[in-house]
């Protein structure tokens, strides 16, 4: 096996030679549901070696500033600015920065049918953010159109503002919880 192993690069990932597994398993074609491997003359080699992203440069590079930009718009809320509006411009622009980071992203990231774990971070950046302009909004219509004092809608902002940081916590703790780094000596 040492053919196969020697010669493969998986840009990214590391694995371990060691962990690499062959096995024949019986050939399913047909409208066969199960099938055990005594009834099955056909079978064909599977060839198995698990691989663990290398994921050092999402973790000290990419990580950090999505949650810098989210802190940074979350401070927006509590600042009264002399207009109105300007919270939510600054959300909408970091928001498009973020769109931009994902985009970058994804031409990198594996081709998968399912959300890997950047691209759910990335979301639920984008969902916070939404919210935020969101509450930006609703608190600009209390100011301007309910006639409430900025002084009342303050503690909308704060509380608004803490549930965005709590968020970003558990961004932060989604990227991280469960993950598998590569055992050293991986090539």
């Amino acid at each position: 096996h040492g053919l196969v192993v020697d010669h493969c690069h998986v840009p990214d990932f590391g694995f371990d030679k060691s962990d690499l597994r062959f096995e024949f398993m019986p050939l399913m074609f047909g409208g066969w549901k199960e099938i055990s491997h005594r009834d099955c003359r056909d079978s064909f080699l599977q060839v198995t070696l698990p691989v663990y992203r290398q994921s050092g440069h999402y973790d000290t590079s990419i990580l950090p500033m999505l949650v810098m930009l989210n802190v940074i718009a979350i401070t927006c809320l509590t600042r009264n600015f002399a207009s109105a509006t300007a919270a939510t411009e600054i959300m909408l622009s970091i928001a498009f920065v973020q769109v931009g980071i994902r985009l970058t992203l994804d031409s990198r990231l594996p081709s998968v049918g399912y959300q890997i774990k950047m691209q759910k971070v990335m979301n639920c950046c984008f969902w916070l953010l939404s919210g935020m302009v969101l509450e930006s909004n609703i608190v600009f219509f209390l100011v301007k159109k309910r006639g409430w004092e900025i002084a009342e809608t303050d503690w909308i902002d704060i509380v608004a503002a803490c549930l965005g940081m709590v968020f970003n916590l558990y961004i932060i703790d989604i990227y991280f919880r469960g993950k598998i780094s590569a055992p050293p000596g991986f090539k």
